[in-house]
């Protein structure tokens, strides 16, 4: 093998050539890992061949996007767009809202791996937060599960067939206070965030912001009644058994009546809504949805900077 290093420059900057630096940012931009290795390892092997010890990042990019060209075209473009959302200088909020199960915790989790966004919140801790600060005697609807409030914690007439989405909203609109300044806080001071969580009710805090130029509302979604209620024993295994699956399942009906609600929602507000049928392809959507919107936002706003895709995400 060869061992000689490859130096990458970018005006007065330099790094070692890393074929993980490369095949991560491939990835991140929606390439298949394995395709992103076998790229990173062929770029590598010509520069070699060539004896190109030193050369420009945007030869080095100019070659990766040849080969995606030929193995994988849908990724140049989304190449391009990371680019745009390393260099913008604007901070990016993602609000992930869905029911208990459909996986918006583990959605959250890949899609601030692949937009290197280090701060991820579930809404379960803001209304943890609040519970504390917020008795019960208060508050009696905050103190329970989303689809565990029953008419007496609600405190005004409401029928029983109303009950659980009523409850739901009522939560909704209480934890969103804590969402709501949260997002606000991260885009005054510049920080990226993935907020996620059922209390994200697109008709109480993500149609608010549908608009707003830094956030990046959608909801995911799982049609299938069965597929969610298996998606419980896996999050069961995940948690080491400590909420089984059948507490969750006990109530798969209140949680069905919410997700149909959130999804109706959704689409009355027009907010983007992606079905979780499997977290690469969904967080491949997740990621294309907020690079398109940011794109956008980063091209009209023009606060860029000289950025480089390969050196920064070698020091990331």
């Amino acid at each position: 093998m060869d061992e000689r290093e490859i130096i990458i420059v970018k005006g007065d900057r330099e790094t070692l050539f890393s074929r993980g630096v490369l095949a991560q940012t491939l990835a991140q931009a929606g390439a298949k890992l394995e395709l992103a290795h076998r790229i990173a390892s062929e770029v590598r092997a010509e520069l070699l061949a060539e004896e190109k010890l030193v050369v420009e990042e945007e030869e080095v990019l100019a070659r990766m996007r040849a080969k995606l060209q030929v193995t994988d075209a849908l990724v140049v473009p989304r190449l391009d767009k990371w680019r745009v959302l390393r260099e913008t200088t604007e901070p990016i909020v993602v609000l992930i809202g869905g029911a208990t199960g459909v996986g918006t915790s583990t959605l959250a989790a890949d899609v601030a791996r692949r937009l290197n966004i280090q701060s991820v919140i579930g809404t379960d801790s803001i209304r943890e937060v609040l519970r504390r600060a917020i008795s019960p005697d208060l508050l009696p609807v905050l103190h329970k599960s989303s689809y565990e409030i029953e008419p007496e914690d609600i405190r005004v007439p409401v029928s029983e067939e109303e009950t659980v989405l009523f409850g739901y909203r009522a939560q909704a609109s209480q934890v969103c206070v804590g969402v709501e300044a949260i997002v606000e806080r991260g885009i005054k001071e510049g920080t990226n965030l993935v907020v996620e969580g059922v209390h994200l009710a697109p008709e109480i805090i993500l149609d608010r912001y549908k608009d707003h130029p830094n956030v990046c509302p959608l909801v995911v979604y799982l049609s299938d009644e069965e597929a969610h209620r298996a998606r419980f024993h896996v999050r069961a295994l995940g948690t080491a058994m400590r909420r089984p699956a059948e507490e969750y399942i006990a109530y798969m009906e209140e949680i069905r009546q919410i997700h149909d609600y959130i999804l109706r929602s959704a689409t009355r507000c027009g907010i983007y809504a992606v079905e979780n049928l499997s977290i690469e392809s969904t967080s491949d959507a997740a990621v294309a949805f907020v690079a398109n919107r940011v794109y956008d936002m980063a091209e009209k706003a023009g606060g860029r900077r000289s950025s480089s895709l390969l050196l920064d995400a070698s020091q990331g």
